[in-house]
């Protein structure tokens, strides 16, 4: 008899913070794939990926692929985005009818229609399908779990590992769960446990504590009987809605206590570490002066403030106003997302010289226009595969891209990569499709927080985390919450 899983994907991160909604041309954009599209993603290490590899090795298993989709983190998801992506999601089941159903979600959309993004989802799949369809749900390790996302599916997977190197892992892991629970080998029972605590993301990194002993007790307890799986979800700090902080899911064979008493457990473990996820950062002016006293380089700057993998605006200028400033030089800086700039650079053409505004265009939290004079050093597409560790073999673009070379103040230069999209540069490739070799330079910038360091720390010769103006900073108190409950910890004295 075979087995047939429907799988489907729909996934953003929302900054609640940030003005400009995410409608559904965001997700066309970076790729909505139908069908039978979305076997096109196999061999990728991403969530749906892993489901299509393992379920094409797994005899008398059919893999029902409906839709697959996410789009950059930023503002609210629109109700016609919503309405749309999960209306199909709807109509490709009730056409199908699966013995169960596999969903790549992310844990932390909000909607115009509900903060609980995620838990609508979920809710209408389950509505589709009835009680007795598995539904096996995977998510970022950066989810806001809510406890109807646990209710309404069968089992929740998270995200082990950030930088994200172990997405196919876990869709894999999916698959298999998904033909236990349908052939009744395995009673899935659920517990969560949540924490008043959203931790700042660079200490979230997994090679580094409090996150490495956090995850290696996880791994202790599902080598534990009846353990299915130990999920902790790191929050998403940037989400002013009424169930944030970190979550602790745990599924059991059958075994609801079991489920209850591990998941109080770790949520106890974490609490104690939590003072060790206050990063030390460095300012903008601090971060540019060492980097330029280093001896080799590259040396990474990471702009913590403005990551468009957290729904920043991408055209933050604090860094790219210090190096200009201060007199670094074999400097490269990626990205300035400035559409504007671009048209300017394309109508000019390669070679040219022009004066123009750079940044700091979409609102006035993430540094002003700076007043450049540069060289149009090269125009293209900006299309690039990831390479590193994270979403590797996954097709990217930038939009339209051009690398301006920008005149600093005491005959220095540094190279800047202009687009026109909002990509988070945590992969090499994105310097080396534009003609910049990363360990030729001296110091590079990221827009990224963590994500950048599975590709970027084996070419390192350091790396400086910067305490940038923006969307995505670790100082809180900087952020307008008005939903939060409260007290929360670090906002809070708890």
């Amino acid at each position: 008899m075979v087995l047939r899983i429907a799988l489907a994907g729909f996934a953003h991160e929302t900054n609640t913070f940030a003005s400009k909604h995410t409608g559904l041309d965001e997700f066309v954009a970076a790729g909505l794939f139908r069908g039978e599209e979305v076997f096109g993603l196999a061999g990728t290490n991403t969530v749906v990926g892993g489901v299509v590899d393992r379920a094409a090795s797994v005899p008398d298993v059919e893999l029902v692929p409906l839709l697959a989709t996410s789009a950059i983190p930023g503002g609210l998801v629109t109700a016609e985005a919503v309405e749309t992506i999960e209306g199909e999601i709807q109509d490709g089941l009730r056409r199908t009818r699966p013995d169960a159903v596999i969903l790549d979600l992310h844990g932390a959309m909000a909607t115009e229609l509900a903060d609980d993004g995620e838990g609508t989802t979920i809710r209408r799949v389950r509505e589709t399908m009835g009680a007795g369809t598995p539904i096996v749900v995977v998510l970022d390790l950066h989810a806001n779990l809510s406890q109807e996302m646990v209710d309404l599916a069968d089992a929740v997977l998270v995200y082990n590992t950030y930088p994200h190197v172990d997405m196919a892992e876990r869709g894999a892991e999916a698959v298999d769960l998904a033909i236990r629970i349908a052939e009744g080998t395995v009673r899935p029972v659920s517990a969560l446990a949540k924490l008043p605590l959203i931790p700042p993301l660079p200490r979230q990194y997994s090679h580094v504590e409090p996150t490495r002993s956090i995850m290696e007790r996880a791994y202790a307890f599902e080598r534990l009987p009846l353990v299915v799986n130990v999920g902790i979800a790191f929050a998403f700090p940037y989400a002013d809605c009424p169930y944030p902080g970190m979550g602790v899911v745990v599924t059991t064979d059958g075994d609801r206590d079991l489920a209850v008493r591990l998941a109080e457990e770790m949520k106890t473990f974490i609490w104690e570490r939590r003072e060790e996820f206050r990063p030390d950062v460095a300012s903008v002016e601090q971060a540019v002066h060492e980097a330029m006293a280093e001896p080799v380089g590259p040396v990474v700057l990471a702009d913590l403030g403005d990551n468009p993998g957290g729904g920043s605006a991408c055209d933050g200028t604090a860094l790219l106003w210090a190096l200009l400033d201060l007199g670094a030089s074999g400097a490269a800086f990626a990205v300035i997302a400035d559409r504007e700039a671009v048209d300017a650079a394309f109508a000019a053409g390669t070679g040219a010289r022009l004066e123009l505004s750079l940044g700091g265009k979409t609102d006035d939290l993430h540094g002003f226009p700076i007043p450049v004079t540069a060289t149009v050093r090269s125009l293209s597409d900006g299309r690039f595969v990831h390479e590193g560790p994270v979403d590797t073999g996954r097709a990217e673009t930038l939009g339209r891209t051009a690398v301006l070379v920008c005149d600093g103040r005491h005959g220095n230069s540094v190279e800047v990569i202009v687009c026109e999209r909002r990509v988070q540069p945590l992969d090499a490739a994105v310097f080396r499709s534009q003609g910049i070799e990363p360990m030729a330079r001296k110091i590079l910038v990221v827009k990224s927080s963590v994500h950048f360091r599975g590709s970027f720390t084996p070419l390192a010769s350091r790396i400086i985390e910067v305490d940038t103006p923006g969307l995505t900073g670790v100082d809180f108190t900087r952020f307008p919450y008005r939903r939060l409950p409260r007290p929360i910890w670090p906002l809070d004295p708890i």
